[in-house]
């Protein structure tokens, strides 16, 4: 499987990227509908994660990154947008991981589907 988008590094000290990457979702929301987006994060360092924003269908104009990720052995958690935060503070605390998913509808429900 291969998530194709385009890549921006964000900021994770003092959690920024919780608010940075809702803004580049915003921007491309504006343009294709925030259920049509999916999200990837990976690569991530001490301060930094590496974060993708694609299509869930097609390829989104101007895409500048195409990650390889594994078929299979992935964890599908699902809830609400507001709680966003601590979904990863429970995902987290069991282990670091390779790659996560992220999709959000304009209702305020979110899917992360994380492989560790």
């Amino acid at each position: 499987m291969f998530f194709i988008g385009i890549s921006k590094v964000f900021s994770t000290k003092d959690d920024r990227q919780y608010e940075t990457i809702g803004a580049f979702w915003d921007e491309f929301s504006r343009k294709y509908g925030r259920e049509n987006l999916r999200g990837l994060g990976y690569n991530w360092t001490t301060d930094t994660i590496e974060y993708v924003i694609g299509l869930k269908h097609g390829v989104i104009e101007n895409a500048n990154c195409s990650v390889a990720l594994p078929d299979s052995g992935w964890v599908s958690v699902k809830g609400k947008t507001a709680e966003l935060g601590l979904i990863y503070q429970e995902i987290y605390a069991k282990g670091i991981l390779t790659y996560e998913i992220e999709a959000f509808t304009a209702e305020g429900e979110c899917e992360v589907l994380y492989y560790r």
